[in-house]
């Protein structure tokens, strides 16, 4: 019988760690008012664990619009080993955007920093938290980490969300983040425990867009599973799902798994992060930072 450190060593010599990214995407931001007396709001922090200063592009991607034609945009310098807060993002020193609910696109400014493929030389880390200030005191928070755009919903996989509940308890709300330039059709099948089908849907997402509703029908402790139905061969899609519970408002934030495994219907194809195309830029200029 292996002991759990014999597991250990296996996967200390099986695993790589975890890469961090050039270009992240925060699937769920908002400064809004929601159900049952909760007021939304995302707190985001970089990290730069370089020695050198990482121009950085933050863009805010709008919930239910065609985000082509540009989007709130700023650029900033991350300093050699900084980590900086932002606050309420969403906020008004920040995209002073209240009552709106949408994604971050979070990346090295390549106009202004060459990013070599296959390379560390823009990496740096991304973390969100997005909260409640409401109905009970005090702040119930959820943590979203950056999602490595590179390793997104594609045509290779699908993706996984367990653990959800819609149910006298708990509320689920699904969501989309998109950065693809075109309309994408994405699928999403309700699982209960047992791995039935309850029900099975589709939705529209905009060109860099992004959706959240409310999941229909009954589960508890079920899975959800997100996959392309029409989208071109380069979509990149960031699905999650978000529990809150009915009377105080505490949402868990629950990440994508992606996998090909159990799904032969495509081929699995390299994952890279080449030829990520960033939405259109539009400058923000009332952006306040405060270091």
């Amino acid at each position: 019988m292996r002991t759990l450190l014999s597991f250990l060593a296996l996967l200390a010599v099986g695993a790589e760690a975890r890469e961090l990214s050039w270009v992240y995407v925060v699937p769920a931001a908002a400064n809004a008012a929601g159900r049952n007396g909760t007021d939304w709001h995302t707190d985001l922090t970089l990290v730069n664990p370089q020695d050198y200063a990482l121009p950085v592009v933050l863009q805010f991607l709008p919930t239910g619009r065609d985000n082509r034609r540009g989007v709130p945009t700023v650029t900033f310098d991350l300093y050699p080993f900084e980590t900086l807060n932002l606050w309420d993002v969403l906020g008004p020193k920040g995209f002073n955007a209240r009552g709106a609910v949408g994604a971050l696109v979070v990346a090295a400014d390549t106009d202004r920093i060459s990013c070599p493929a296959n390379s560390s030389r823009c990496h740096f880390a991304v973390f969100s938290r997005t909260y409640t200030v409401g109905p009970l005191p005090g702040e119930f928070g959820q943590a979203l980490p950056g999602f490595p755009a590179p390793w997104g919903l594609d045509w290779s996989v699908r993706a996984w969300l367990p653990q959800v509940s819609n149910d006298q308890d708990f509320r689920t709300n699904l969501g989309v983040a998109s950065l693809s330039a075109a309309f994408v059709e994405v699928g999403y099948d309700l699982l209960d425990p047992k791995g039935r089908v309850l029900s099975r849907q589709s939705t529209w997402i905009a060109p860099y867009g992004h959706a959240q509703w409310a999941l229909s029908g009954t589960v508890t402790g079920g899975t959800v599973v997100v996959y392309l139905r029409f989208a071109p061969q380069d979509a990149l899609l960031f699905p999650y799902a978000s529990v809150v519970h009915q009377r105080t408002g505490d949402p868990v934030y629950v990440e994508a798994h992606m996998t090909a495994v159990g799904w032969s219907l495509q081929a699995v194809a390299a994952r890279t992060g080449a030829g990520i195309q960033l939405p259109p830029r539009q400058p923000a200029p009332s952006f306040q930072m405060s270091r």
